[in-house]
């Protein structure tokens, strides 16, 4: 994949998370709508896209940073992120199955079992992708 390509579609999709992380802002604070559940959206949004758009508008600057972002979107780098999101995604699916079987034997609430998820989420997927990076 062209890098220049890469890195402006990874530059629209960061102004994106941020773009929502505004409006969630504004929806939560200015309309009063849900304010809890928008400012965690906000909160959510907003500094990762910003970070990550600094990152990428900072390595045009410093080529050491431009080196990682190559080496980001080489084929091995896509392959491994690929191979390890989609193994991520069927041991979610399960847990998620095996916890909403479970809400009735245990007594848990729909805010803990997402909670949950999205814990048991990155810390699969993070290790699946280490696990393939040695691997492959």
């Amino acid at each position: 994949m062209n890098v220049d390509k890469y890195i402006r579609k990874q530059i629209i999709g960061y102004s994106t998370m941020t773009l929502i992380g505004i409006i969630a802002l504004l929806i939560g604070f200015v309309f009063k709508y849900q304010t809890h559940t928008m400012s965690g959206i906000a909160f959510g949004f907003i500094p990762a896209g910003l970070g990550c758009l600094l990152i990428l508008l900072y390595s045009k600057r410093r080529p050491s940073l431009h080196q990682n972002i190559i080496a980001e979107c080489d084929e091995r780098s896509i392959y491994i992120r690929n191979m390890s999101g989609a193994k991520a995604f069927w041991i979610t699916y399960w847990w998620i199955f095996a916890l909403t079987m479970l809400t009735n034997i245990i007594n848990i609430t729909v805010n803990q079992i997402c909670i949950a998820t999205l814990i048991f989420m990155g810390v699969i997927y993070f290790t699946i992708f280490f696990r393939n990076l040695v691997r492959f």
